[in-house]
């Protein structure tokens, strides 16, 4: 591993670190704030962060924002910050912390199934049984739990639907991706689709800003760390090492944040639960495409650095 892969390897591993607290530090802000405020708060300083970035990967890349692009991205963005990580955020509260993170680590499976009704793209045999064993896994959690999931019904449909619609986000913003950079998509997404939000808390009579002062650092966290920097390394670390060693990302992220779950808030896991996830993760596993071998990942173009098929930049949002 020469130095650039350590360095993206380090990267990695600090975004891991960090996506995988994001819904064990959800779970200890129920009854304290509406998830819906906490959504907005983290997606508006999240996009304020990387707007510099941006600006910087903008003028690097010699590209120009239109118009048309900022309201074809602020929508993306309300579709994003309003209504998948809305819901999420709501899935978060009304189940648990390991619930949460095995099931929306399910979306990339809705992404190979979004990008195949949107863009044509083939799905073969392969990604067909992918998808038909991630839903299984969701299923074998939802009857894992007393009463056969009842009590968690409706954080699970909140967290499936949270889901697809980040899987329809994905592939309808490859296109800005591809055009703009990893950053500037998020961070233009992030910062309008909070704005766009602001409607919504309004009529639900939310306050913006107004928040207990005990939660203030969790705030902080969810906004600076996770939503922030973790972007930043993430980027950083796909930039520096392959895309097979990026998308360890999504096969870390679900059993780690499980585990602090179960230390820090005590959750319990039950085998149902455990043999789920494994299932969602060999059905993600099964979506996955060999990336091409690159002697070389930091030198190669923009063009050829962004993933084809897979959404890879943009397609773990949390």
């Amino acid at each position: 591993m020469n130095s650039h892969s350590k360095r993206g390897f380090i990267y990695l591993t600090l975004t891991i670190m960090l996506f995988s607290t994001y819904e064990v530090v959800s779970r200890t802000l129920v009854g304290k704030i509406d998830p819906a405020q906490v959504n907005f708060i983290r997606f508006l300083f999240g996009g304020i962060i990387l707007s510099p970035l941006a600006l910087l990967e903008i003028k690097k890349s010699q590209t120009k924002l239109t118009g048309k692009d900022l309201v074809q991205m602020a929508l993306l963005g309300f579709l994003l910050v309003g209504i998948s990580m809305n819901l999420l955020q709501y899935g978060i509260n009304e189940t648990q912390a390991n619930i949460s993170a095995a099931i929306f680590s399910f979306n990339p499976i809705f992404v190979a199934l979004v990008a195949a009704i949107l863009l044509r793209e083939p799905l073969g045999l392969k990604k067909i049984l992918g998808l038909c064993v991630g839903f299984a896994g969701v299923a074998i959690i939802f009857f894992s739990y007393d009463n056969g999931g009842q009590l968690y019904l409706h954080g699970l449909i909140y967290l499936v639907l949270a889901a697809l619609a980040f899987g329809i986000y994905t592939v309808l913003g490859k296109k800005f991706t591809l055009k703009f950079g990893s950053i500037t998509m998020n961070a233009v997404t992030f910062l309008f689709g909070s704005l766009l939000f602001i409607p919504f808390l309004l009529w639900r009579g939310i306050p913006l800003f107004s928040i207990s002062l005990d939660i203030i650092p969790q705030i902080a966290y969810l906004s600076v760390f996770v939503t922030g920097l973790a972007y930043y390394s993430y980027f950083k670390g796909l930039g520096l090492t392959d895309t097979s060693l990026g998308s360890m990302v999504f096969f870390v992220k679900p059993p780690l944040a499980c585990l602090l779950a179960a230390l820090t808030l005590g959750e319990q896991l039950t085998w149902g639960f455990a043999l789920g996830t494994l299932i969602i993760l060999t059905s993600i596993y099964a979506l996955q495409e060999k990336p091409k071998k690159a002697t070389s990942p930091r030198y190669l173009t923009k063009e050829k650095t962004q993933p084809k098929g897979k959404h890879e930049a943009c397609r773990e949002v949390i």
